[in-house]
C-alpha cells in the first residue's frame, strides 16, 4: 500500500513545491519514515512473540481489516440504516483515536527530526512538510484498513449516493479523532511531563489490548439486534454526538429528506469537523510543536527530600520483611516488586491478563442461553463462585514465564557477580512478590464480589481455596524452567513454551474446580487438607530455595 500513495504523493509535486519545499528531500524523509512504520510492533501484536523481518504494519492492517469485517456486517444484521451508521461511525470515531494516541504516539512525540535532519541542509519548511505528509499516509492507511468492509457492504445495500456519502462523513471523522487526539497530547504536555506521558500512553496500550479481547467475548453477547432494530429515538444529547450528526446526514441523502432536523445536523457534521481541523491547523498544531520542542530541553527540577521521609520504609520493604528470608530473598522481592511496576514490556504483557480476569468471568457465568439479567438473578443458587476462586491463579500463573524474560537481560550479570550462594533464593523472593502484589489484591475483590452474592456460605471455600492456590502457584513454578528474575533474551522459541505451559494450566485449574466441588458436600474436609497443603507449599519453597547454581537454566 505505501507504494501506491508514494505514487499518489507525486501527483501533488508541483503544488508542494510552490510551498518552498524541496521534494526530493523531503520524500526521502517520507520513505525512511513509512519504512521505520513498518518495522514498529503495534498493540494488537504486543502480547505475541515478533519475528524480526516481520512486516508488522501489513499485519495490523489486515487485523484491522478484519475488525471491519466484523463490523460491516452489522450492515445486513440491522434494517436501520441509521442505527448501522451510528455504529459504524462511533467505531471509526473510537478506533481512530485510540489509535492516534497510542500507536502513532512514538511518531508524534518523536523529536529527533529537530536533532538529526535540521543540521542538514534540510529547512524547516521541509521537516514540516515531511511530517504532515507522513501523517496524512498513517492516516488513510488505517481509514482505509477500518472502513474497507463497512464501505463495501453500504454501496451493496444502499446504493452509491449512500455509499458515497459514508465515505465524506468518514473522512469528517478521521478529522475529529484526529482533533481529539491532539486535544490529548495538549492536555497532557501542559501538565505532565514527557516520562508521564508514556506512563499514561502505556496504560492506554493496556486498556487497548483489553478491548480488543473484552470486544471479540463480550460485546456480540451484549448486542441484541432485535434491540438495534428498533426505531430510532433523538434525544437533546443527540446534538453533540458526531455519529449521530453523521448517521442523520446519510439518511438524508439517501431518503432525500431535508427538514430542519437533517440541514441542521449535515450543518453539524459537514462544518464542525472543518472548523475544528482548522482550529487545529491554525492554533493548535503550531503550539503543540512548541511545545514538543520544549520536551528535551525541559530539565527536571532536583528535589530535596527530608531525612525523615527518605527513612521511610516502602511497602514492599515492609512486607519482604515479613514473608522473606533476611538477605537474598529479600533483595529479590523488593527488586521484583519494583520492577514489576515500572519495565513497560513486562506491564504490555502481564497487566492485560489481569483484564482478562474480567473477560473470564463473563464468558464462564454468563455463558448460558439466559439474558445476563435472568443470569445474574440465578447466580446465588449456584457454584459460579468456585470459578472466581481459581480464574486468578490461571492469570497469575502467566507471569512466571514472563518474569524471566526482558528486553535489559545484561543487566543480570548482577547475580553471577554477587556472593549468591543458593541462587533459588533470588526465584523465591522474586514469586513471592508476583503472588503477594498481584494476587492477593486480585483474591480479595473476588471475595468482596462472592461474599456479596453468596454471602457467608462461601466463606470456607475462599480459605480453602487461598491455599489450595498458593500450593499449586508454587507447584506450577516448580515444573517450569529455573530462570532467574529478568535474566533471559526475549526469545520467540523459548516464549513459544508459554502455550504448552498455559494448557497445562487450564487442565490443572479444571480439576482443581473439579475436586473442589466434589468436596462441597464435605466442608469439614477444606481444613483437614489445609495443613498439607501448607507442608506441601514449605517443602516446595525448600528445595527451590536450596537450589544450586546448576539447576539454573541458562
Amino acid at each position: 500500500m505505501n507504494t501506491l500513495l508514494i505514487k499518489l504523493i507525486y501527483l501533488f509535486r508541483k503544488i508542494i513545491s510552490k510551498r518552498e519545499v524541496d521534494f526530493e528531500k523531503m520524500m526521502v524523509i517520507v520513505k525512511t519514515k513509512l519504512t521505520m512504520d513498518t518495522r514498529r510492533t503495534f498493540i494488537t501484536q504486543k502480547s505475541s512473540p515478533q519475528k524480526e523481518n516481520r512486516n508488522h504494519l501489513n499485519v495490523t492492517l489486515l487485523i484491522y481489516c478484519f475488525f471491519g469485517l466484523m463490523v460491516g456486517l452489522i450492515t445486513f444484521a440491522v434494517p436501520s440504516l441509521i442505527i448501522c451508521m451510528i455504529l459504524f461511525h462511533a467505531y471509526i470515531l473510537f478506533m481512530m483515536a485510540m489509535t492516534l494516541i497510542t500507536d502513532f504516539s512514538t511518531v508524534l512525540l518523536d523529536t529527533a527530526d529537530n536533532q538529526i535532519i535540521l543540521p542538514m541542509p534540510v529547512t524547516s519548511k521541509t521537516i514540516f512538510m515531511a511530517r504532515l505528509v507522513h501523517i496524512m499516509v498513517y492516516l488513510l492507511q488505517f481509514t482505509f484498513a477500518l472502513t474497507l468492509f463497512p464501505v463495501i457492504f453500504t454501496f451493496i445495500k444502499y446504493g452509491v449516493l449512500t455509499g458515497i456519502s459514508f465515505c465524506i462523513t468518514t473522512i469528517l471523522t478521521v478529522f475529529l479523532a484526529v482533533f481529539s487526539a491532539y486535544i490529548f497530547y495538549l492536555v497532557m504536555l501542559r501538565f505532565s511531563n514527557e516520562q508521564k506521558i508514556k506512563e499514561t500512553i502505556t496504560y492506554l496500550q493496556i486498556f487497548m489490548i483489553i478491548f480488543f479481547a473484552a470486544g471479540y467475548q463480550i460485546i456480540p453477547r451484549l448486542i441484541h439486534l432485535d434491540a438495534l432494530a428498533s426505531s430510532f429515538e433523538l434525544h437533546w444529547y443527540s446534538y453533540i454526538l458526531p455519529p449521530i450528526w453523521m448517521a442523520l446526514f446519510i439518511e438524508a441523502i439517501h431518503t432525500h429528506s431535508f427538514d430542519m432536523l437533517h440541514i441542521i445536523m449535515g450543518l453539524l457534521s459537514i462544518g464542525m469537523p472543518m472548523l475544528l481541523f482548522w482550529i487545529m491547523n491554525r492554533y493548535l498544531a503550531p503550539y503543540f510543536s512548541q511545545k514538543l520542542s520544549l520536551l528535551n530541553t525541559t530539565t527536571d527540577t532536583v528535589k530535596t527530600y527530608d531525612t525523615a521521609s527518605t527513612q521511610k520504609k516502602s511497602i514492599s520493604e515492609k512486607l519482604s520483611a515479613i514473608f522473606c528470608k533476611r538477605g537474598i530473598e529479600q533483595s529479590a522481592f523488593e527488586t521484583t516488586w519494583r520492577i514489576t511496576g515500572r519495565d513497560k514490556q513486562f506491564r504490555l504483557q502481564f497487566y492485560p491478563g489481569l483484564g482478562y480476569i474480567l473477560i473470564f468471568i463473563f464468558i464462564f457465568i454468563f455463558q448460558n442461553d439466559k439474558s445476563v439479567i435472568d443470569t445474574w438473578r440465578a447466580l446465588p443458587t449456584t457454584t459460579h463462585y468456585l470459578k472466581l476462586i481459581y480464574i486468578p491463579l490461571f492469570v497469575l500463573s502467566t507471569g512466571i514465564m514472563i518474569m524471566a524474560f526482558n528486553e535489559n537481560y545484561q543487566a543480570a550479570w548482577i547475580y553471577y557477580c554477587s556472593p549468591v550462594k543458593n541462587p533459588g533464593e533470588l526465584i523465591t523472593g522474586a514469586l513471592k512478590a508476583l503472588f503477594i502484589k498481584y494476587f492477593v489484591p486480585i483474591y480479595i475483590l473476588m471475595f468482596a464480589f462472592a461474599f456479596y452474592i453468596w454471602h457467608t456460605a462461601i466463606i470456607n471455600d475462599f480459605i480453602f481455596g487461598f491455599f489450595n492456590n498458593l500450593f499449586c502457584f508454587f507447584f506450577i513454578a516448580a515444573l517450569t524452567p529455573f530462570n532467574l528474575p529478568f535474566s533471559k533474551q526475549p526469545n520467540n522459541q523459548q516464549q513459544m513454551g508459554k502455550v504448552i505451559i498455559m494448557f497445562a494450566q487450564m487442565i490443572l485449574i479444571g480439576l482443581l474446580i473439579l475436586a473442589h466441588y466434589l468436596l462441597l458436600k464435605f466442608p469439614i474436609v477444606f481444613y483437614a487438607i489445609i495443613p498439607v497443603l501448607i507442608i506441601g507449599i514449605v517443602f516446595i519453597l525448600k528445595r527451590m530455595q536450596n537450589l544450586p547454581w546448576k539447576k539454573i537454566a541458562t
